[in-house]
């Protein structure tokens, strides 16, 4: 069998075991006894909302709230075209995700078969598949598909040299869920690094895309479109964060119970104990992206695709709220990442997704809200864990492959001047 022909097949079977997995796990939404296996999808009410209203006549963003950024929208009102019901609803979201997910694996496939050949294409791909599966529930259940893919093929492409598509991609990232902007964190410092005639394609795309995007989500909502800035600004110190988890630690210790309070769909500490550390928040993300860029510029500006998936990590891990499906961004940048580095990344990642995976959708959650100290425990082991995983891609040794390429970023495709 020729090289295309063996990744074809692989990439084929990874895609019908995928078509499996999401008919699996959305029988088991369904038919599930556990209640928080139906929480889950509980955002697929919320995305059938704010379609209906605008198959009613209303216009998002300006006639009622969108919180989300606007290129997210039309994941939410395309599946509503071609059905009349929820449950309909459901499935055509489900179907939309799974498209998403075919194309992440056709791209780690390529990726991988870039740079390290086809043999090791199949477990790759296995282990996307097992992160999948570990958080099944909130991968079918939320639309981080579509960003992700968006983040690892902008990385992908504007590593390789391929910089206004690059950017344009990053762009369109920005515009849909933010995290995949900041692939041009490091892709900015690797443009600068390149020969004159190379530098500021990519991130001019990406600047122009953005400006574009916004001036178009204003045009649609008016200023309106702050409340959606105004609605996570307003946003407290989410549970799960790392922060938190030390404060409901301590409390434990000390015998206090920390309360909480839902708000923003979402639970949060009281202020009088998270208010002060979400201001924090913001600072500290900004310092620990800039640690990564000062790391990918000692590393001589190679592996791009690495740093990337560190950039966004580092945002991850010190924001003000960590919902456990944002794990799911991180899933092919763990997976391409090879040599020894790889290698232990991919296992403490499976480990940070068992372990959220028992927090959210398990019981851990109400176990934490509960303050149970063995939740409580497991919250912070799983955030640990992050902050390991976060070390570990930005100190690790580079493999023998990226220490000899030419700062390629392990391209996807061929380098080209696009």
């Amino acid at each position: 069998m020729s090289r295309t022909s063996s990744l074809v097949a692989t990439t084929v079977v990874a895609i019908a075991v995928h078509v499996v997995l999401f008919v699996a796990t959305g029988l088991l939404i369904r038919y599930g006894s556990h209640p928080d296996l139906g929480a889950a999808t509980w955002s697929y009410g919320i995305y059938y909302d704010y379609a209906s209203q605008a198959m009613e006549g209303r216009v998002p963003y300006r006639d009622y709230l969108v919180e989300y950024p606007l290129l997210t929208f039309p994941l939410f009102l395309v599946p509503r075209l071609f059905v009349s019901d929820f449950a309909g609803y459901c499935i055509a979201f489900g179907v939309e995700m799974l498209l998403f997910d075919a194309a992440a694996i056709v791209l780690l496939a390529r990726q991988v078969a870039a740079t390290e050949g086809t043999g090791p294409v199949a477990g790759r791909l296995a282990w996307y598949t097992v992160y999948c599966a570990s958080l099944a529930p909130l991968v079918v259940g939320r639309f981080e598909l579509a960003p992700m893919v968006l983040a690892f093929a902008a990385a992908g492409w504007w590593f390789s040299g391929r910089n206004r598509l690059g950017g344009f991609t990053a762009g369109l990232g920005a515009l849909m869920k933010v995290f995949p902007g900041l692939v041009a964190a490091p892709a900015l410092v690797w443009e600068a690094a390149r020969p004159r005639a190379w530098r500021g394609r990519g991130t001019l795309a990406f600047v122009l895309t953005v400006a574009i995007g916004a001036a178009g989500w204003f045009a649609l909502g008016g200023a309106h479109v702050l409340e959606s800035f105004r609605y996570h600004a307003a946003r407290g110190l989410g549970i799960e964060t790392v922060y938190a988890g030390v404060v409901l630690a301590w409390g434990k210790l000390a015998g206090t119970e920390i309360p909480w309070v839902i708000e923003h769909r979402a639970v949060h500490l009281v202020p009088q104990w998270g208010s002060r550390l979400a201001a924090l928040a913001a600072p500290i993300q900004a310092a620990a992206i800039l640690v990564v860029l000062v790391q990918f510029v000692r590393s001589g500006c190679t592996s791009g695709i690495r740093f990337s998936g560190a950039a966004i990590l580092a945002s991850l891990v010190t924001a003000k709220v960590l919902s456990p499906q944002y794990l799911v961004w991180l899933f092919p940048f763990v997976v391409v990442l090879n040599g020894w580095t790889g290698h232990r990344a991919r296992w403490l990642f499976l480990l940070v997704c068992l372990a959220t995976s028992v927090i959210y959708p398990g019981p851990g959650f109400a176990q934490v809200l509960d303050h149970q100290g063995l939740a409580i425990f497991l919250l912070n082991l799983r955030n640990a864990l992050l902050l390991t995983l976060g070390a570990l891609i930005l100190f690790g040794p580079a493999s023998a492959e990226s220490s000899s390429s030419a700062a390629s970023g392990e391209a996807i495709v061929p380098a080209s001047r696009t």
